[in-house]
């Protein structure tokens, strides 16, 4: 008898962990970024980009994709243009600025986002890709109110 209830609590224990392994680590989006290559036209102007991916099994809501050129020589983008999957929209920077800041409702599974831009010289720039999830209401937050959030 007490064999079969450790086994069951076994069986139990195991699958739990499988839900808690599927739903935070394997069952989630994961954004990636790769810098393309520059390429240069001699003496006028150099091209480069970044390609983001969703190469996870979720959408990734709220994308925001920051790129900018840091430091006294920092290039200005002349030309900028932005093809993908998803909807984006220039928040900030842009054509003649030193950054670039995006933002998309989500990206989906195997989606790709592609920003290029043309500038006098070349640099590496900063580049940070993020998405979030806003919190759920629920009514024991609304009951217990963090003193940030009454």
């Amino acid at each position: 008898m007490w064999l079969w209830l450790l086994a069951a609590f076994v069986l139990i224990a195991a699958a739990v962990a499988a839900l808690y392994y599927w739903q935070t680590r394997y069952n989630i989006p994961l954004l990636t970024y790769t810098q393309l290559p520059p390429y240069e036209i001699p003496d006028v102007i150099l091209i480069s980009g970044v390609l983001v991916e969703n190469r996870g099994r979720q959408p990734a809501p709220n994308l925001k994709i920051a790129i900018g050129f840091s430091g006294e020589n920092a290039p200005m983008i002349h030309h900028m243009q932005v093809a993908g999957s998803e909807n984006v929209v220039l928040r900030g920077g842009g054509e003649r600025h030193t950054f670039i800041n995006l933002s998309a409702k989500q990206l989906r599974p195997r989606g790709k986002i592609v920003v290029y831009w043309a500038a006098a010289q070349n640099a590496q720039p900063q580049i940070i890709v993020t998405s979030y999830r806003s919190t759920q209401e629920t009514f024991l937050n609304k009951l217990f109110a963090r003193k940030t959030d009454a």
